[in-house]
């Protein structure tokens, strides 16, 4: 069987001269015969591609810890006081909560009421 890296090489090859996927397939299954990769076969690892870019400084240990203690200190924070005392994004504050932190929302109704003389 030939290396599926030189079948990759060619694949590259095919989309550089503006070949779209069905020509490329169908030009592999020709040069390899019977040892060309199946349409299912384009990658071999689960892993996720490294990639360019800013990596996430929202969910680093100093902001988590950061939130818990704010939990800590006052429960009744929302998701988006936290997320604006923190200075982080709102879906990046809940995700810390529910993953890391595993804290859950509560219904309101089942939070005991604060008791006043006024009704």
């Amino acid at each position: 069987m030939f290396e599926i890296n030189e079948q990759h090489v060619c694949i590259k090859f095919c989309l550089k001269l503006g070949k779209n996927a069905t020509e490329t397939y169908t030009i592999i299954k020709i040069a390899f015969g019977d040892d060309y990769l199946s349409r299912s076969d384009g990658r071999q690892s689960i892993k996720d591609d490294p990639r360019s870019g800013r990596p996430s400084t929202s969910r680093n240990d100093d902001v988590v810890a950061n939130i818990y203690e704010k939990v800590r200190n006052d429960r009744r924070l929302s998701d988006h006081e936290l997320a604006n005392e923190a200075g982080i994004l709102i879906g990046s504050c809940h995700e810390i909560l529910t993953e890391n932190l595993q804290i859950r929302r509560v219904a309101a109704k089942f939070v005991p009421r604060l008791l006043t003389s006024e009704r």
